[in-house]
């Protein structure tokens, strides 16, 4: 991740968006809330998408569409606050075996860097759902010669003792692909704790990996290998129907 910490080579396509933290966008402390922060983020990605044209137009005309498999965010600097303004960078970084990774640089108005990320995402045939080859389809996003791919596999082989949490998938949490938006797991994560807990453990890193797609009416159990949000913390979310494993995370917490 410390690549990022510098600015991004201009010789790759790059898209900078400016942001305002509105009041739905802020949590009980006033800061920027972590699924407004990733609402931005998609949101930027998407337009890049556009940009280049690659965006949901032109895949849906090929039965195609992106999806999400990773992404992991950094904290840098102190989080925006209502009526802040911030800056998100972004940049395509090539493609690393069936991933296309693009990474992330946010900053405040004082050009102080707050946060951050990376992100891998994959392409698949919207009726049958399967992964497709990027390379098949799109050998132009080869941006950058052995492209680094900084979103790390979890571990389903780790121990998750804890329940903590059930939820039954909602109309409020589907999107435009007929499954759960990817900000609602960020949701789902921040629910499990008393705003105390998050006021004295703040986020200091997250990474998350999402393994299947969830739809309407489904129920998804939480489990964690700790109870408290203090260090490290890693988190399972399972299907209750068929105990298939749809999402794994990793908080550190400060």
């Amino acid at each position: 991740m410390n690549r990022l910490l510098s600015s991004f080579p201009k010789d790759y396509p790059q898209l900078s968006t400016q942001n305002f933290v509105s009041w739905h966008d802020v949590d009980f402390k006033g800061h920027l809330s972590l699924p407004a922060m990733f609402n931005f983020t998609q949101e930027t990605a998407w337009k890049h998408a556009e940009e280049i044209g690659l965006g949901f137009e032109k895949l849906g005309k090929q039965n195609l569409a992106w999806v999400l498999f990773g992404i992991r965010i950094k904290v840098m600097n102190q989080w925006p606050t209502w009526q802040d303004r911030f800056t998100i960078e972004t940049q395509p970084k090539g493609i690393s075996g069936m991933f296309a990774n693009r990474d992330y640089r946010m900053l405040n108005a004082q050009n102080e860097l707050i946060a951050i990320g990376s992100s891998n995402w994959v392409i698949i045939e919207i009726d049958s759902r399967r992964p497709q080859r990027l390379d098949h389809h799109f050998s132009h996003l080869r941006f950058v010669d052995g492209s680094v791919n900084l979103i790390e596999r979890l571990k389903l082989k780790e121990e998750f003792p804890h329940l903590l949490s059930a939820h039954k998938v909602k109309s409020s949490d589907i999107d435009l692909y007929g499954h759960v938006n990817n900000a609602k797991y960020i949701s789902w994560l921040s629910d499990l704790y008393t705003p105390d807990q998050l006021a004295n453990h703040p986020l200091d890193e997250i990474l998350i990996n999402f393994v299947q797609e969830t739809r309407f009416g489904e129920e998804i159990e939480i489990y964690s290998d700790r109870l408290e949000n203090s260090g490290k913390v890693k988190y399972k979310m399972q299907r209750k129907s068929d105990y298939r494993t749809i999402l794994l995370a990793e908080i550190d917490w400060n």
